[in-house]
């Protein structure tokens, strides 16, 4: 029996829902439920009850009264039985004397629910001193019935890495600190981005939670996280009805995304299918499946709400098939279950960029496939074999667009470069450079010292850049580009000095070039356009300087851009620096 005061916090107590959407589509995958009206039984916080509730040893039977409650006001969602409750489990409840498992499974079932409908969270907050192993003891209880399991609060405890490593969940929710202000953050952007790569890598989803505007929900789903939460979805709500299964000013906002230039991969045409076994499958419908097809070399493997697991590949089974025993051994393994047997295989979305793809396959050495996932459930995979092609079409078109002199980049991944920089909230450098005097010296010494001379500045580029995501590229002949993201303690004047070592070196260095007469009356004489002889300084570069991301954030088009650049360039040949330089930070809007 409750005590009084026990009893008032089951009797006041309702929960709020939240909902966990597909970060593409806005379509409703789950709610989250969030424990309300607490204070009234006199608890200041939600901490406060549980930890109060371990102490007096109720805590099993104090969440089992308010799970219910959970679960009964879930019910009462229309689409309940096609979407999740996640549900915040205590891991200190098998501490408790009066532990039992398999009540929830009967409250589903009263509810016409089963255990793919409940995922619960576990947090990092009881993972220390003598709560280290209770994880693993609550995972293989509730993993073992069909329940998912996800790790809340992902990154902000000290434990985290550790639970993933043991726990093995079905999904990482990123903890708020993380996502909050997230573009405006390199090293926040860092560390999603590692995470969600970690679990791409496992087939693991990820939650991005509390998004509360647009532009942490756009660079959550750039950096590929799964789902998201928070209110820039919707705040919990007590009221069920309020609870939509689709969110369209999500899709409206993917969908303007893309119109501004954010490329999602055609990975339909290299989709490949197969039928795919269930976890509760007979291993004999795996036999039948390797048995059907000799170019399959593995299985997917589903739950049966069709959320991919892993794949069964036929090395892993060949070690028992081979005697009766081993036969007899695999049988007894996968009675009820194939988890025995199941290996982690690289996930992702269908939506996802053929470059993230690729970058998920090539993380891990034992990825037989990638499996694809339309709003989290499988719709087929991309193999070896075809994840071999796709990345040898990418390289075939970068080659096509390399300058085949100085082997650069060419003009479409520059103007990738340029598009996608302006869309960042990142601090970006890009410079146009464009050698003075060059015909001249072009038709004076002849086009194969021409052509050194373009290779020079090409090293001269290579070798000065020292910083992450640079782009060197030749646009063609004389001019060139360099553009570069750039670290958050970067300042202007750190990134000016650049251009100026750049230039400065090739204005020295080109000097070798010329003949001795040359070198000490400082020009050569050539045909000017009007084919009369004309006197011609020795040759430098100019660069024309754009620095984004310092201050007020430009929407520009491509011609506003280019006519930017152009009045620079002019200015940069008759400036004594060779250097036109502007800070679109210091550009007031109109």
């Amino acid at each position: 029996m409750l005590n009084e005061k026990w009893q008032k916090l089951v009797d006041v107590a309702d929960f709020a829902f939240q909902p966990i959407v597909n970060i593409y589509t806005g379509k409703l995958y789950a709610v989250e439920a969030l424990i309300r009206n607490y204070e009234g039984a006199g608890f200041v916080t939600i901490d406060a009850i549980f930890d109060t509730a371990y102490s007096e040893k109720v805590l099993y039977m104090i969440d089992v009264l308010l799970r219910e409650k959970a679960i009964h006001k879930f019910s009462l969602l229309p689409f309940s039985k096609h979407i999740k409750l996640f549900y915040n489990l205590d891991n200190r409840i098998t501490m408790m004397p009066d532990f039992k498992p398999g009540y929830t499974c009967e409250l589903l079932n009263s509810y016409g629910m089963d255990t793919s409908n409940i995922c619960f969270e576990l947090s990092e907050k009881h993972q220390v001193g003598m709560y280290a192993g209770v994880d693993k003891l609550v995972l293989n209880l509730y993993k073992q019935q069909g329940y998912k399991m996800a790790i809340d609060d992902f990154g902000v405890g000290f434990s985290g890495l550790q639970m993933l490593f043991n726990a093995d969940p079905n999904f990482i929710k990123i903890d708020r600190f993380f996502v909050c202000d997230i573009h405006l953050s390199k090293k926040k952007r860092l560390f999603v981005s590692s995470i969600v790569q970690i679990a791409q890598v496992m087939g693991i989803f990820t939650i991005a939670e509390g998004v509360e505007c647009e532009e942490e929900y756009l660079e959550c789903k750039k950096l590929g996280c799964n789902m998201v939460q928070g209110y820039f979805v919707q705040k919990p709500t007590q009221n069920v009805c309020e609870i939509l299964s689709s969110y369209e000013h999500l899709k409206t906002v993917s969908l303007n995304d893309k119109r501004k230039g954010t490329k999602n991969s055609d990975i339909v045409k290299y989709l490949q299918k197969n039928h795919p076994v269930f976890i509760d499958s007979s291993i004999n419908e795996v036999y039948e499946m390797l048995r059907a097809d000799k170019t399959v070399h593995f299985v997917p493997v589903l739950e049966r709400d069709y959320t991919p697991i892993g794949v069964i590949k036929d090395t892993d089974i060949k070690t028992y098939i081979y005697s009766n025993y081993g036969k007899a051994l695999l049988y007894n393994l996968t009675k009820g279950s194939l988890k025995t047997i199941v290996s982690s295989c690289g996930r992702a979305d269908i939506n996802d960029p053929i470059e993230k793809i690729l970058k998920i396959y090539g993380f891990d050495d034992e990825n037989d496939a990638i499996l694809i996932t339309e709003n989290e459930k499988y719709v087929g995979y991309l193999s070896s074999r075809v994840l071999l092609e796709m990345v040898n079409e990418k390289n075939i078109v970068d080659a096509k667009d390399q300058n085949p002199l100085t082997g650069l980049s060419g003009n479409r991944i520059i103007n990738e470069f340029v598009s996608t920089a302006m869309e960042s909230k990142d601090k970006v450098l890009m410079a146009y450079f464009d050698f003075d005097n060059f015909k001249p010296f072009n038709d004076y010494y002849g086009f194969r010292k021409g052509d050194r001379a373009i290779t020079l500045f090409a090293d001269i580029l290579r070798s000065a850049v020292g910083l992450e995501e640079c782009l060197v590229g030749h646009v063609g002949g004389d001019d060139f580009f360099l553009g570069w993201s750039l670290k958050e303690e970067h300042n202007f004047e750190r990134v000016y000095g650049i251009v100026q070592e750049i230039v400065l070196k090739f204005a020295e260095d080109i000097k070798s070039f010329y003949c001795e007469n040359g070198l000490s009356s400082g020009y050569i004489l050539a045909k000017n356009r009007d084919g009369m002889l004309q006197s011609f300084p020795l040759m430098t570069v100019s660069a024309a300087v754009i620095c984004h991301g310092f201050g007020y954030q430009h929407d520009l088009d491509d011609n506003e851009l280019n006519e930017i650049f152009g009045r620079l360039k002019k200015s940069a040949k008759h400036a004594p620096t060779h250097i036109a330089c502007v800070d679109l930070g210091v550009i007031k809007p109109a």
